[in-house]
């Protein structure tokens, strides 16, 4: 099989072609648009192999190499499955979405739900959304509950990702996931204004 062939059978494969039966009543130049939409991927793979082949000599192989672009989407997928779980479970508020409903659009059971996702994906929503989850707990800061985390030297409760706090952590705050943040003085009043009502 040439190598021409073989991008042939994989754009098939991937990015198929609209496909008009001759009674379509589909306009021309929206069926122009489709096959551009269609070609449009296919052009994108062909970029990718020339980069590919920049650094791994021309005999690389396109199936090898649409394999590990498909793995590179399902894991990152998979992440953004786990961060919307920890969303919708621990920070939807006033009530969370159950683990069932979660499992039913996610194609989980309810204790798959519960396994996807913990303290790790609940902190990254947190900094990627500048939000905090309830919190129900606060003791004195303690930086061996956080081995090789922000947690141990700046507060994590106050600012997000691309804001973060800076200020040094007084208090330990652990919201009703169970998963524990770094908390300054200057943000435990949002901290006391997180917590559930009796």
């Amino acid at each position: 099989m040439t190598s021409q062939e073989l991008l042939n059978d994989i754009f098939a494969i991937r990015w198929p072609l609209p496909h008009f039966p001759e009674d379509d009543q589909i306009p021309p130049h929206q069926r122009g648009a489709a096959v551009n939409d269609a070609w449009r991927p296919r052009t994108d793979f062909l970029q990718r192999m020339g980069a590919v082949a920049a650094d791994h000599g021309p005999d690389c192989d396109p199936l090898l190499v649409a394999l590990e672009d498909l793995v590179a989407i399902k894991k990152a997928a998979d992440e953004q499955i786990r961060l919307l779980l920890a969303y919708g479970r621990v920070y939807v508020t006033p009530r969370p979405h159950t683990l069932e409903t979660l499992g039913q659009a996610a194609g989980l059971t309810p204790s798959g739900v519960s396994r996807a996702f913990g303290a790790k994906e609940i902190l990254a929503v947190g900094n990627l959304t500048g939000r905090r989850p309830a919190a129900v707990e606060i003791d004195d800061h303690d930086p061996d509950l956080f081995p090789g985390d922000d947690s141990r030297w700046r507060c994590t409760w106050g600012g997000s990702k691309n804001n973060p706090c800076t200020d040094e952590p007084k208090y330990t705050v652990t919201d009703k996931s169970g998963t524990k943040w770094a908390c300054c003085d200057s943000h435990l009043p949002g901290y006391l204004r997180s917590r559930p009502r009796a």
